[in-house]
Parts: structure tokens; sequence; C-alpha cells
């Protein structure tokens, strides 16, 4: 009896081996099982990035550098355990508090920006979107307080500018927003205080509250150009700059919104503003 149950027993361990050998649905054993690494190494850090449909992936992180330096944004990673995934998106605070990065290359693989995406990447000097990209998140560029240069690259297809998707881009002087554009998020241009032209697409259908509170450099003749399509502008979307000083078609919505308006100064608005406008990104 005792040989028995022996080899009944015996019989019952290699079943159990069996079992696991071929769980997860491979030949290996468990512990020869690497989980995947989701990274990519480029030539100033590391990039982190995350699987989304199909054969494509979103930068989810980067580490690099902790002196000045450029980055540029593969529109392909991979590394010895994960194949080739082309790089669709900047995923929400990708590159949050990244103060050493200079300028960004972003590939044409790439449709959005995520939230907070850039933010407070206060060395930021330029960046140019490429035509892919469709939207841009709520304060993407945030607090970049350096940023400069901003281009849209020719046959955009940016559909929406975010809430704060640039707030507080206090060293920006000039923007061409692109065809094709028909929102612009609220805040979304709040502080831009050196910007000197805003001309609005034909496209532009809205304009979100307080989205160019506090740019005092538009306040000069013609500095600020609206277009005939606009049919929503949110309150005191242009606080803090004179009336006098917009220009909008005769008979237009937006020339409307404009004669309507009083000249407020940027005091009596401060209730409206967040005490924090990047608190979401903490």
């Amino acid at each position: 009896m005792k040989k028995l149950a022996l080899i009944i027993l015996a019989a019952l361990l290699a079943l159990s081996l069996i079992a696991c050998s071929n769980s997860g649905g491979g030949n290996a054993s468990l512990d020869e099982y690497i989980a995947p690494d989701y990274t990519c190494k480029i030539s100033t850090g590391t990039l982190t990035f995350e699987d989304s449909v199909g054969d494509t992936a979103i930068i989810s992180d980067y580490s690099g550098l902790y002196t000045a330096h450029k980055v540029e944004i593969p529109g392909k990673v991979s590394n010895a355990t994960i194949d080739e995934r082309i790089v669709i998106g900047i995923g929400d605070e990708a590159f949050l508090s990244c103060t050493s990065i200079t300028s960004v290359v972003i590939p044409d693989t790439v449709t959005y920006i995520g939230d907070w995406a850039f933010a407070r990447c206060t060395a930021l000097e330029t960046i140019v979107i490429p035509a892919s990209v469709t939207s841009i998140g709520k304060g993407a560029f945030s607090e970049c307080t350096n940023l400069k240069t901003i281009i849209f690259e020719e046959g955009s297809q940016l559909a929406s500018i975010g809430d704060y998707a640039f707030n507080d881009c206090s060293a920006v002087t000039e923007i061409a927003l692109p065809e094709g554009l028909t929102s612009i998020g609220l805040f979304a241009f709040n502080g831009c205080n050196a910007l000197t032209a805003m001309k609005t697409p034909s496209t532009l259908k809205s304009i979100g509250d307080l989205a160019f509170y506090n740019c005092a450099g538009l306040n000069a003749e013609g500095a600020l150009v609206l277009n005939e399509g606009l049919t929503t502008i949110g309150k005191y979307a242009f606080a803090g700059i004179s009336k006098h000083y917009i220009v909008a078609p005769e008979g237009s919505y937006a020339a409307k919104y404009v004669d309507a308006m009083i000249d407020l100064e940027a005091e009596e608005t401060t209730e409206a503003a967040p005490e924090d406008t990047t608190a979401a990104a903490e």
C-alpha cells in the first residue's frame, strides 16, 4: 500500500509541474518569465512608453540630463523585449517639470499632446507642433515661462487648444494660430503678457472664459484681430485689453461682443482667476 501511495503522489507532483510550465500560454517556466521593459533609450535620456491600439504607443515619462539639452522624440520606439511601436501621443505629464529641456522635436506620427505634458518646463524656448497634432491638452505648456517661439507646421490639423494650454507663457511675443482650429479653452493664453499680436483663424468658433486674460501686450492698435465665424466668446475673454484695440468684422458676433465690453483693469477680474492653475498637475 505504501508503494502504491508513493506512486500516486509522484504522479500528482509531475502533473503540477506540467501545469506550471504551461501557465501564461508559453513554454517557459514561471521563474524564467521576464516582464516587458517599456523604456527606450535616446541620446539625452530614457523615454517610458505605454502600449496603445495595435502597434502604437504613447510616451508616458522622460528622465534625462540635468544640463540644458534638446529632446528629439522618435517616431518609433522599441527595445530588446518590445517590438517596434509607432508613437502617436505625448501622454499626460510626460515631461512635467523637466526644467533642463530647451527645445523639443515632436515627430509627425503624434496626433495629440496630453494634459500638462510639458508644464513647468521653464527652460523650454522653442516648440514646433507638427501638422499631425489635432489637439493640445489642458495645461500642456502651462508655466513654460521662457517659451518664446511656438510654430504650427504648414497644413496643421489642430482643432482644439485646451484650458490653460499656454497659461503664463510670459515670454511669447507672437503666435500664428493655424486654419482649422475651432476652439480655444478657458485661460488658454492667460498671462501671456509679452504677446503683441494675435489673429484668430477663420475657422475658430469658440473662445473660453478669460482666454486672453492679462495679455497686456495686446493693448495696441490692431494687435488683436478676431474672425467673423466666432459664435461663442466666454466671460472676460479679453479682460485687461481695451476694446478700442480689438478688431472684429462689422456686424459679426465678435463685433457685438466687443461693443458690449466694459474696459476692466486686470485686478477687477482676479476673483475669477484660479489660485494655482497647475494644481491638477501636482
